[in-house]
């Protein structure tokens, strides 16, 4: 997983690669931590998925720009537009199931 530092990296990411799963986080948040070490386990079963995480208070303009108001949350892209959305209590079978559905979605 690729750490972020600034919206524009972000941003470009998210264009140039087909899926992009995009972890925000807090700093001193046990949950996130936990989080982000599940998400770059599973992304091994997932090579074609683009794993980045950013701190929130690292670029605080993420908030407005994906309405995000509570960390961890997940946003998963695909070939640019935001497709998945999970905060706080990320279920990793449901993710798991939408990252299968969309990896094989762009293999037709």
């Amino acid at each position: 997983m690729q750490k972020m530092k600034n919206l524009n990296e972000i941003k470009d990411t998210i264009q140039r690669s087909p899926l992009v799963l995009l972890l925000i986080k807090a700093g001193n948040c046990g949950v996130c931590e936990a989080v982000q070490f599940k998400m770059s386990e599973l992304l091994k079963s997932y090579s074609r998925v683009k794993g980045m995480y950013v701190f929130k208070e690292d670029v605080p303009e993420m908030a407005s720009e994906y309405v995000v108001f509570s960390a961890p949350t997940l946003l998963l892209f695909v070939e640019g537009k935001e497709r998945y959305r999970i905060s706080r209590f990320v279920r990793f079978d449901e993710l798991e199931r939408v990252l299968q559905i969309y990896e094989e979605e762009l293999e037709v």
